[in-house]
C-alpha cells in the first residue's frame, strides 16, 4: 500500500479533507469535458486522413498548422499563458470588481496579437522557407515550389488565429476565475467539427477547406467563451488605453515569462519541421499523426489536473507549507501515473490496430499505417515522463517563478538540435530519429525540473513512491501481456463470418479489428485493476471511492 498519508495527519496540514474530494471532482468534470473535445478532434484527423492521406494537401496543412494554429493551442488553451496571467490576476482583483481589467486585458493582447498576425500574413512568403526548408524528392509528384505556395497560401488564410489565441486563452482564465470549466474544457470541440464540416461540403480546393474550416472553428472556440467572460462582467473606459488598471502589471509580469516559456516547445517543433521537411513524403504529418494519439490520452489525464492542482499548489506556497505542497504533489503524479501506464502499455500493444482501425480507408494506404506506428512506438515511453513533467513545472509556477522552466526549456532547444541532427544526418534514422530525440528531450526536461525543485523544496519524498510506482509498472506489464496474447488468440475470421450473417459483410474487417482491441484491451484493463486491488495500491481505492460516490448520487436522484 502506498505510503502517503491524508494531509490532515501531517503536522501542518491544517487542510481541509473536502480538499481532495473537489480536487477529484473538478478532475472529473474537466477530465469528461476534455474527453468529448479529444474525441471530436480524433475525429478530425479521421476526416483529414480519409480525405487526404499523407499526401502535399494533408502535409501543407500541418505545416502551416504550426505557424498559426499551434499558437491558438499553446496560447489559447487552458494552462497557457493568457490563461495562466488572466487566472492569476483575476483571483487577486475579483472582489474589488475587474470590469475594466478584463477589458484592458482584451484590448491590449487583442492589438498586440493582431499585429504579429498582419506581419505573419505580410511575411508569409519569407517565413514559410525558413521554417520549411527541406527539398522536395522528385518522385514524389509535386515540386518543392508547389509545396511552399501550398503552405503559404494556408497560412495566409489561418493567420488570425494568432489574434484569436490571445483572446480565447483570456477567456479559458475568466471563465476558470468564476469556476466556469465547461466551455473552455469543450471549445476545441466546436474548431473540430468546423473543420469536419468544411471538408466534408463540396469544394475545389482542399486547402482552403481545411485551412477556412481551422479559422472558422477558431472563431467559434472565441464564441463560447463568451458567457464564461460575462461574468466579469467587462467595462470599457478610455482609462484601458491610458492606464494600468489594478492587477495589470501582475498579469503583464506574469505573461511574458510564461510565453516565452511556451514559445520554446513551439520553436523545438520547428527545428522538428525544419529535419523532417526533407526526408519522406508525409513524414511531419506522420509524426503530428502519432503524437495526437499520444496527446489524446495524455491532454485529458494532464489537463484534468492542472486545472484544478495549480491553484491548490499557489494556496500552500502561499501558506508557506512546503510539506502540505509535496504531499498534493505526490498525490497528483502518482495519481496520473496510475491512469498514464496501463494506457501507455496497451498502445504499445494495440498501437498499430488502432491506426488502421482509425484512419486506413479512402486516401489513407497501409504504408500510410505504418509510418505513423514507427513514431507512435518511440513517442509512448514518453507519457510517463510527459505527465510528470508538466506537473512539476506547475509548482514552479506556483512559487512565481517562471525564469527556472524558461531556462531549462533553452537547454533543451539546444539539446533538440543535436539530437535531431545526430538521429537524422549521422545515424540515418529518419521520422523514428524525430521521434526518439523527442522522447529523450522529455526525460532531459523532468531531470532538470527535478533537480531544480528540489533544491528548492527539499527531499520530495520520492522514495515513498516507488513501491506504487512498482505495483503499477508490473500491472501494466501483465495489462499488455495479457491483451497482447488475446490479440493473437481471438478469431477474427469468426467475426467477420458473424458480421456478414447480419447484413456488415462490407464493415466486417473493420468490425472484427473493433473487436479485438476493445476484448483485448479490456482484459488487460481488468488484470491490471486486479492485480493493484490484490495488492491493496491506494490510487486504486482513491479511484474506487469517487466512482462508488458517483453510483450513490445517481441512485439517489432515481
Amino acid at each position: 500500500m502506498s505510503d502517503i498519508k491524508p494531509v490532515s495527519e501531517k503536522a501542518n496540514g491544517n487542510l481541509q479533507p473536502s480538499s481532495g474530494k473537489s480536487l477529484a471532482k473538478t478532475f472529473s468534470l474537466v477530465a469528461l469535458f476534455t474527453l468529448l473535445s479529444k474525441f471530436a478532434g480524433l475525429a478530425r484527423d479521421i476526416v483529414i486522413g480519409q480525405a487526404f492521406g499523407l499526401g502535399l494537401i494533408a502535409d501543407a496543412y500541418n505545416y502551416a498548422y504550426s505557424i498559426t494554429g499551434t499558437i491558438l493551442v499553446l496560447f489559447g488553451g487552458q494552462g497557457g499563458p493568457f490563461h495562466t496571467a488572466a487566472f492569476a490576476a483575476l483571483t487577486k482583483e475579483k472582489d474589488a470588481g475587474s470590469g475594466k481589467l478584463v477589458m484592458q486585458m482584451m484590448a491590449w493582447t487583442a492589438i498586440a496579437m493582431g499585429i504579429i498576425a498582419l506581419l505573419v500574413y505580410i511575411f508569409a512568403p519569407n517565413i514559410v522557407p525558413a521554417i520549411v526548408p527541406g527539398a522536395v524528392n522528385a518522385s514524389l509528384g509535386y515540386t518543392t515550389e508547389q509545396r511552399l505556395v501550398e503552405v503559404i497560401k494556408q497560412v495566409r488564410i489561418m493567420s488570425p488565429l494568432i489574434m484569436i489565441a490571445g483572446l480565447v486563452g483570456i477567456g479559458c482564465g475568466i471563465s476558470n476565475t468564476y469556476h466556469e470549466h465547461f466551455w473552455p474544457s469543450i471549445a476545441p470541440a466546436f474548431a473540430s467539427g468546423a473543420i469536419i464540416t468544411c471538408i466534408l461540403l463540396p469544394h475545389t480546393d482542399g486547402g482552403v477547406a481545411l485551412a477556412l474550416g481551422t479559422l472558422v472553428g477558431g472563431i467559434g472556440q472565441l464564441a463560447v467563451q463568451i458567457p464564461g467572460m460575462l461574468k466579469a462582467r467587462p467595462k470599457f473606459s478610455i482609462e484601458i488605453f491610458t492606464k494600468l488598471q489594478p492587477g495589470m502589471k501582475e498579469y503583464l509580469v506574469m505573461f511574458l515569462p510564461l510565453t516565452f516559456s511556451t514559445s520554446i516547445g513551439t520553436l523545438i517543433g520547428y527545428v522538428d519541421q525544419g529535419f523532417t521537411s526533407g526526408l519522406v513524403q508525409g513524414g511531419w504529418s506522420a509524426i503530428c499523426n502519432a503524437n495526437k494519439l499520444v496527446q489524446l490520452p495524455l491532454g485529458i489525464l494532464v489537463t484534468a489536473m492542472l486545472v484544478p492542482i495549480g491553484p491548490i499548489f499557489a494556496k500552500h506556497v502561499t501558506a508557506g507549507k512546503l510539506e502540505d505542497l509535496k504531499f498534493e504533489l505526490k498525490r497528483a503524479l502518482t495519481l496520473l501515473w496510475f491512469l498514464a501506464l496501463p494506457i501507455s502499455a496497451l498502445l504499445l500493444v494495440q498501437g498499430r490496430s488502432v491506426i488502421k482501425l482509425l484512419f486506413e480507408r479512402g486516401a489513407w494506404s497501409p504504408n500510410d499505417t505504418e509510418m505513423v506506428a514507427s513514431v507512435l512506438y518511440i513517442l509512448i515511453p514518453m507519457i510517463f515522463f510527459y505527465v510528470a513533467r508538466d506537473l512539476l513545472t506547475r509548482v514552479f509556477y506556483a512559487f512565481q517563478d517562471s525564469k527556472t522552466p524558461f531556462g531549462i526549456a533553452v537547454m533543451a532547444i539546444v539539446a533538440k538540435i543535436f539530437l535531431d541532427w545526430l538521429f537524422v544526418s549521422v545515424f540515418k534514422l529518419g521520422i523514428s530519429g524525430i521521434a526518439l530525440a523527442t522522447t529523450l528531450i522529455t526525460v532531459f526536461n523532468l531531470s532538470w525540473l527535478f533537480y531544480y525543485l528540489r533544491k528548492r523544496t527539499g527531499r520530495l519524498g520520492t522514495v515513498a513512491m516507488l513501491k506504487p510506482l512498482a505495483i503499477m509498472l508490473t500491472g501494466s506489464v501483465f495489462c499488455g501481456a495479457v491483451s497482447y496474447l488475446l490479440s493473437s488468440i481471438v478469431p477474427a475470421s469468426l467475426i467477420q463470418q458473424l458480421a456478414s450473417m447480419f447484413g456488415l459483410a462490407s464493415a466486417a474487417a473493420r468490425i472484427a479489428l473493433a473487436l479485438n482491441i476493445g476484448i483485448a484491451s479490456s482484459a488487460g484493463i481488468l488484470i491490471y485493476v486486479g492485480f493493484c486491488y490484490v495488492l491493496k495500491l491506494e490510487e486504486l481505492r482513491l479511484v474506487a471511492d469517487k466512482i462508488q460516490a458517483k453510483l450513490k448520487i445517481s441512485r439517489a436522484r432515481s
